[in-house]
């Protein structure tokens, strides 16, 4: 179960981020996209000025619905964190806060597809085959659970020792 809800937020978290990217200020602006992301990809592939307004069409068309995925997981994350703060113990309410998380994740994931479709519908067939061979790099927030998670095991080891 860990492991699907861990792979569903990894989803949601690149598709939000690819997102993000897209809709976010161009390159090298502030917090503006580097070589990865949604923008990067479309990018490589060389967009004629009418795929290139066609896509930012179906970007801005389904941005709110974007904005308010988003959000709601978000809140998702903030119900479960809540949760874990104050009634850890409580399986039930566990379940529930990770089950609105589940939902929201998915709820990006089938948007995100949906989008992608419909990015990919402008595409040349050499475009899209590039845009299915193009390596996707995972998301960032992905490294820092490791990176945090190392910490914590090095915190375990250093202070658990042996069993007393």
């Amino acid at each position: 179960m860990k492991k699907l809800l861990y792979g569903m937020l990894t989803l949601a978290i690149l598709i939000g981020s690819a997102y993000a990217v897209a809709a976010g200020p161009g390159p090298g602006g502030p917090g503006g996209p580097g070589p990865e992301g949604l923008l990067g990809r479309l990018l490589t592939l060389k967009l004629t000025e009418a795929q290139k307004h066609d896509v930012a069409v179906i970007l801005k068309k389904n941005r709110p619905t974007f904005e308010t995925s988003i959000s709601t997981m978000h809140e998702a994350f903030g119900s479960m964190r809540d949760v874990m703060r104050k009634d850890s113990s409580n399986e039930q309410l566990v379940r529930q806060a990770s089950r609105k998380i589940s939902a929201a994740a998915e709820d990006l994931a089938v948007l995100g597809g949906k989008v992608e479709a419909e990015i990919l519908a402008v595409l040349t067939p050499d475009q899209r085959k590039q845009w299915a061979e193009q390596d996707v790099p995972p998301p960032q927030p992905k490294e820092r659970f490791h990176a945090g998670r190392e910490l914590v095991n090095e915190w375990i080891d250093t202070h658990a020792g042996t069993d007393r």
